[in-house]
């Protein structure tokens, strides 16, 4: 409970006038805010099933150095820091509200990263399920173009 009152009182203080700037890794590594809320996005996800595996986290990786061509080391730096945000967690909202400056196609594919991390251990979890169906709310995302994202990127049986 401390430490939550004590991140709340420090993310409150970082928006005042006169304190003093930080440069958060992200922003080192030339993010945005929406592309860094989505990687926490990832990582809320990942956390969904009560079991987060290093074949996940290595996935937001890869996905960090492919979508924001970043080497390895700033990568790490960013998903370290991201996967402390998404465990401070409370709701999807805080996250999803920076994200609705995304395009269409730009959500789209973010619900399709979204899907083939829920897929990485080769089933979905139904409080993974449930997250995306949230997640494809409150983004606007129409319920067809969730479906067929799902089913996209399904792995093939067999």
């Amino acid at each position: 409970m401390f430490n939550f009152l004590k991140n709340l009182l420090e993310k409150a203080a970082e928006g005042l006038p006169g304190a003093a700037a930080s440069h958060q890794p992200w922003q080192a590594a030339g993010l945005s805010e929406p592309q860094f809320m989505a990687v926490v996005l990832l990582l809320q996800l990942s956390h969904a099933d009560f079991d987060s595996t290093e074949q996940e986290q290595q996935l937001v990786l890869h996905y960090i150095e492919r979508e924001y061509a970043l080497a390895r080391p700033q990568a790490q730096q960013v998903l370290a820091q991201a996967n402390q945000l998404a465990d401070d967690a409370t709701c999807l909202h805080a996250y999803t509200s920076k994200l609705k400056v995304l395009t269409e196609p730009e959500r789209l594919a973010l619900l399709n990263q979204l899907w083939q991390l829920a897929w990485a251990d080769g089933s979905v979890d139904p409080n993974e399920e449930m997250m995306l169906r949230k997640v494809a709310d409150l983004l606007f995302i129409r319920h067809s173009d969730f479906i067929k994202a799902k089913l996209a990127n399904q792995p093939a049986a067999g």
